[in-house]
């Protein structure tokens, strides 16, 4: 009978320790995350949103989509854990990882990768009455940044300098939002604005209007090798002719993807079943954004800036993408 007791009370004990370290491992699991986006009205904002809803509705993590100032306010966010996952466009992602532009403070180095998606071309938006037909000729324009830190601002620090713009030349304009630099473009306020969006944005269809006050300025081969081989984030991408009214010709650019990256202490199991979830339910996250389109594992490959997360990664290596 002693024995018996003894028994049973080491597996008394033993189911103990296990519970507890079960419930220790529970505790460390975020149940709710939060995914920075940009302002109300963006795209950011709208695909944070759908991807918000993906998550909360196929795990039993609960998402929600937070508005903030955009891709350099999302990597700061991250890294100090006042949202637990980020979208920002590649080129701010580069800027955080090098230490440079809005990093020059120090580089970030805890972010980490879960997915790309949305390779978008930058849209040199250029009022007619300026007179510029070239990037090289924008001296003493007033340039839109939209916010400190958003991706807009990043594009034209990046693009000015290197195609013959000194940033002392022109005049930097903070709107605040789109609708607001929206409203200022149409009244003849702003003069120029390095948009990285998708293809047909809404916004953009809305300020270039019938064709008549904008133009979009392609660049040269020679500029978009310059640009590329400064930022190996940067690609050439087509806007193709008649993506805009009153657009008779493709125009080309330089593009970057949107990168989705969280800090590199989220729980390897959540980061691995964000990424799962957002890469297997592409057809739902396309009925919420056109932008979803290019969504694919594929896109990691030779394209991440800041390392990927080992959660992500594991998924990766599980459908032989890695």
């Amino acid at each position: 009978m002693r024995k018996f007791v003894t028994v049973c009370l080491v597996l008394v004990v033993s189911m103990s320790v296990v519970f507890a370290a079960g419930a220790s491992e529970a505790a460390k699991r975020p149940v709710e995350l939060s995914i920075g986006t940009a302002s109300l009205g963006g795209n950011f904002f709208t695909m944070g949103a759908a991807m918000a809803s993906v998550i909360s509705d196929t795990t039993d993590l609960k998402v929600t989509a937070q508005a903030t100032n955009g891709s350099a306010y999302n990597v700061v966010a991250v890294s100090e854990k006042e949202v637990s996952i980020g979208m920002s466009q590649a080129s701010v992602v580069a800027s955080a990882v090098a230490g440079e532009e809005q990093f020059t403070d120090g580089a970030v180095t805890d972010i980490r990768t879960l997915f790309n998606y949305n390779s978008t071309p930058v849209h040199i938006l250029v009022r007619k009455g300026f007179g510029a037909s070239d990037v090289s000729q924008l001296a003493g324009a007033r340039v839109e940044c939209m916010t400190p830190g958003d991706g807009i601002e990043s594009s034209a620090l990046k693009f000015l300098p290197l195609l013959g713009v000194p940033i002392e030349s022109v005049r930097l304009e903070y709107s605040g939002n789109r609708t607001q630099a929206a409203s200022r473009l149409k009244t003849g306020q702003i003069d120029a604005i390095f948009d990285a969006t998708g293809l047909g944005a809404a916004w953009m269809v809305d300020v270039i209007g019938n064709g008549s006050t904008f133009s979009l300025l392609s660049l040269s081969d020679a500029q978009i090798k310059v640009l590329a081989n400064a930022y190996a984030e940067m690609t050439k991408l087509i806007i193709p002719a008649g993506t805009y009214v009153g657009q008779t010709q493709d125009v080309e650019t330089v593009g970057y993807w949107t990168t989705v990256f969280c800090h590199e202490d989220l729980a390897d199991d959540v980061a691995y079943e964000v990424t799962k979830s957002i890469l297997e339910h592409k057809k739902e996250l396309v009925a919420a954004h056109a932008f979803f389109k290019d969504l694919a594992p594929e896109n990691v490959v030779d394209a991440v800036i800041a390392p990927l997360h080992p959660g992500a990664a594991k998924y990766y290596k599980e459908i032989k993408v890695l």
